[in-house]
């Protein structure tokens, strides 16, 4: 049907294609100056993706989104990747003073005991002036965008985790063993690290 989110979702991709060109310029721009910064990407959700999410229903078995093409928030979405833990705190502060702020939330085990998946992220309004042309004749678009902060260690471990760790429930226990030993050895070089770089840095 080419009223289905999906088809919608289709015809204004290259929008949001677009908007990602603003957003990289506008980030890329402001963190210049901030040290430490290793890299700066957004991406679109690709469709396949959107559909499935568009989807998702909630426990009791109603529909997550309403309005999926409205709702959704990471329809686009940036990563700035950056080498030590305490740099997620100043990157994250000059991205508050760009983007007006929805939420913030770090992801990471609710176990103290476990290790795992860790990422900062942030959602932001999409502001105005960076809304490509022809935006506001389309319905429905996006409100925000999502933003995550990592440090090179967390995205050493979420990447290959993501792509090896949710291959289904048939993973045997001692390979589940093996994921949590690099999780852990992953969070331990990740702190030391930064404890080592500010102990140089105040010699």
């Amino acid at each position: 049907m080419a009223n289905d989110p999906l088809s919608l979702y289709r015809q204004r991709y290259h929008l949001l294609c677009s908007l990602v060109d603003n957003l990289t310029e506008v980030v890329s721009s402001d963190l210049a100056a901030v040290p430490h910064v290793d890299r700066i990407s957004f991406r679109v959700k690709d469709p396949g993706s959107f559909f499935v999410k568009s989807n998702a229903t909630l426990p009791d078995g109603s529909m997550k989104y309403s309005n999926p093409l409205r709702e959704i928030e990471d329809q686009v979405a940036g990563r700035v990747i950056v080498f030590y833990f305490s740099d997620i705190q100043a990157v994250s502060g000059v991205l508050e003073d760009t983007f007006r702020r929805v939420e913030s939330e770090a992801k990471e085990p609710e176990d103290e005991s476990s290790f795992g998946y860790e990422s900062y992220h942030h959602i932001f309004l999409i502001p105005e002036h960076h809304k490509p042309d022809g935006w506001e004749r389309e319905d429905d678009m996006p409100v925000t965008f999502e933003l995550q902060i990592r440090t090179l260690f967390m995205h050493a471990w979420a990447e290959p985790q993501h792509d090896l760790g949710y291959k289904g429930d048939d993973i045997s226990r001692e390979v589940r063993r093996k994921l949590a030993w690099v999780a852990a050895s992953a969070w331990g070089a990740d702190r030391t690290m930064d404890e080592i770089y500010r102990e140089i840095m105040k010699m």
